[in-house]
């Protein structure tokens, strides 16, 4: 009997199908890749040729005219080529830019050391044409020198010469000057960018008056000269006037801009507790330490201290506490003598940890006068015990701790919903009744937390005004200083509204805050009160007098006091020790 089966023939399993599909994708992707990069490539080459060819026409054209024709509309030097035009070439955008400037050519001096006194030597045009293929944008440029036939002449023009400082008084390189002129029988709008020097030179100006110049740059603030107007009948800095065959100057200050934080309380409760040694009770624990007479010493044998001595002094537990403050140590240190405090947290009746640096910096090294506990978690510390280590090189003399006073908020409210208004110190000019005019004020509305945000902030230095308050303490100090480039924070604790109160500023000759210093307010009686952490005391309510006594003291400073002091309104007082 005859079978029917064919023989098998050989295939394709799926495997090998898979890997020949894998090796065609990776060659025909690879070819579609190299296609396409030749074909961007010849798209990029194409646009270029293209817009040479377009800034070619255009530096064939200025080459066309006159040499007093070669200017721009509304440029310097004047003349008849649009500053920004546009033009469509094999089918492609493009943007053509033309800066025409003079050039004042090194061979016979430049500037002021010009032996002719003439700076427009010839001129300079550059042609800068632009495009946008896809997200990218590409531009290229030419510049070419157009000299003048006869021999070099300034036309009747001048030059403006603009200086461009920061507000440390460095040059400013990169910054864009406008100057804008239409008083005349044609209007001048030129932009420049300062050079390294922090220099934008306008040369070949028409001789006239009424150059007005405004400076800026992205981030930073921004000068400028201003016309008299009915608000700004008096401006300081007033538009510059060119003179033939001369050199006008101005200069210009600006700077990186700054954000400021203001935290507004409107009511806040602080206290103090002091440790002043009247008992061995302040001390929980010491070591070649003693407690006498009011003060803690270095231990003593046979009349000789010990070299270094440690004390732990008894915790302080504010109740309430809403935020710690500050701690004022005052000692008394003989020459080859010194202190220092470190802070601790302490469970149970003798055990301590140290706080780390990462919740009250410096604190593993350890501090000598003012601490600043306004880092420090109320929560995470409610109770503070100090560590003082006491120190000498010579076994003669002893360094002393007299009182120890840890300064603290009870509660505080914020000021949610406050119109807060900041005005810089900079004057534009003045009014015709000479008050002045200022160059900043800004205002905005404290948010739920108090605070209130002025972001895109001017270097200069604040005034603070609520309406119906009166500052009881702002910290830093007010005004509030805001420098180049910076974040503030600041603090301000109002006070209702007073027709007569008195701030006082502790500060030391460094311009410090003195935080603990005694501050004595004596008419009919005396009302003392210490300093805050920010130096400041505030006295509110006051009558209306011109023989009050105000006495400032800190320890290791001389006190200074004001006899008589008038007091008429809302008056701030700066104590310098």
């Amino acid at each position: 009997m005859e079978s029917n089966t064919q023989p098998s023939r050989p295939g394709f399993t799926l495997i090998e199908v898979l890997i020949v599909s894998a090796i065609m994708g990776l060659f025909f992707g690879g070819l579609f890749i190299t296609i396409q990069s030749a074909l961007k490539l010849v798209a990029d080459n194409r646009a270029r040729l293209s817009a040479l060819a377009v800034a070619n026409n255009q530096i064939e054209y200025i080459r066309s005219l006159s040499y007093n024709a070669v200017g721009t509309i509304a440029g310097l030097p004047p003349g008849l080529i649009p500053q920004i035009s546009t033009t469509t070439f094999n089918n492609i955008n493009f943007t053509r830019r033309t800066l025409v400037e003079y050039i004042d050519d090194d061979a016979d001096g430049l500037g002021m050391a010009d032996n002719n006194s003439i700076t427009t030597d010839y001129k300079q045009a550059k042609v800068t044409v632009s495009w946008t293929r896809g997200s990218e944008n590409f531009e290229i440029f030419l510049v070419t020198n157009i000299i003048p036939r006869s021999i070099e002449t300034n036309m009747g023009g001048g030059t403006i010469r603009v200086n461009v400082f920061d507000a440390s008084i460095s040059p400013l390189p990169g910054v864009d000057v406008r100057l804008f002129n239409n008083s005349g029988t044609t209007t001048v709008d030129v932009t420049r960018t300062t050079d390294a020097t922090g220099v934008a030179l306008f040369g070949g100006a028409p001789a006239g008056a009424n150059y007005q110049i405004f400076v800026s740059a992205p981030g930073y603030s921004s000068d400028q000269t201003y016309v008299a107007t009915t608000s700004l009948p008096n401006p300081t800095k007033q538009p510059i006037a060119v003179v033939a065959a001369d050199v006008s100057t101005m200069n210009f200050f600006v700077d990186e801009l700054s954000t400021a934080n203001f935290n507004l309380y409107t009511n806040r409760v602080e206290n103090k507790i002091s440790l002043n040694f009247a008992t061995t009770s302040d001390v929980a624990t010491s070591s070649r330490t003693i407690v006498t007479g009011g003060r803690l010493f270095l231990a003593s044998t046979s009349g000789s201290y010990a070299t270094s001595g440690l004390a732990y002094l008894r915790a302080v537990i504010p109740a309430p506490l809403s935020r710690w403050y500050s701690i004022v140590a005052s000692t008394s240190l003989p020459g080859l003598t010194g202190y220092r405090v470190s802070l601790f947290s302490q469970t149970g009746t003798s055990t301590y940890t140290i706080i780390p640096d990462s919740d009250l910096p410096g604190n593993s090294i350890g501090f000598t006068g003012t601490i600043n506990l306004s880092t420090l978690s109320p929560i995470t510390y409610p109770s503070l015990t100090a560590a003082v280590v006491l120190t000498t090189s010579s076994t003669t003399v002893t360094p002393a701790l007299d009182d120890f006073t840890v300064q603290y908020i009870e509660s505080e409210t914020v000021g949610s919903g406050l119109a807060l208004s900041l005005t810089g110190s900079k004057i534009l000019g003045t009014r015709l009744d000479s008050s002045p005019v200022f160059k900043t004020v800004v205002s905005s509305t404290t948010n739920s937390l108090g605070r209130a945000v002025f972001s895109n902030l001017e270097w200069d230095v604040y005034t603070q005004q609520v309406t119906g308050y009166d500052i009881a303490e702002s910290c830093p100090a007010e005004p509030v200083s805001v420098a180049p480039g910076i974040t503030v924070d600041a603090y301000t604790v109002l006070a209702p509204n007073s027709a007569t109160s008195l701030r006082v500023v502790v500060k030391t000759g460094l311009g410090l805050p003195i935080s603990g210093a005694s501050v004595a307010l004596a008419r009919s009686g005396t009302t003392t009160s210490l300093s805050s952490y920010c130096g400041q005391a505030f006295y509110t309510s006051l009558t209306t007098a011109n023989d009050y006594v105000l006495t400032v003291s800190a320890p290791g400073y001389l006190p200074v006091t004001i006899n008589p002091l008038d007091i008429t309104g809302d008056i701030t007082q700066v104590i310098t020790l």
